[in-house]
């Protein structure tokens, strides 16, 4: 990813990098929807997560989220839990 691509998905919410067509609508209801700490959904592997986890344990999508990151390969925090392209590498 370049810097540029890097740079304008940090200036976006969580919100809005996620899927807008999602049929279900449950992305509207995610307690991360609109969050301004963005580092925090993308953390380093070696940098703590505990304000993402602690914003995702809460949230009623927590389950469909981590399902998405896997079934997507996603990277960064999705329900709770640190995936690397689909791979859950932090709980």
């Amino acid at each position: 990813m370049t810097n540029t691509a890097v740079q304008e998905i940090q200036e976006q919410t969580l919100a809005e990098l996620l899927p807008i067509s999602d049929s279900t609508n449950a992305w509207q209801h995610a307690a991360c929807e609109g969050d301004p700490n963005h580092e925090a959904w993308f953390p380093y592997p070696s940098q703590d997560f505990e304000y993402a986890r602690r914003i995702c344990d809460g949230c009623p999508i927590r389950r469909e989220c981590g399902d998405f990151a896997s079934r997507t390969g996603q990277s960064g925090v999705w329900g709770g839990h640190e995936y690397d392209r689909g791979k859950m590498i932090r709980e």
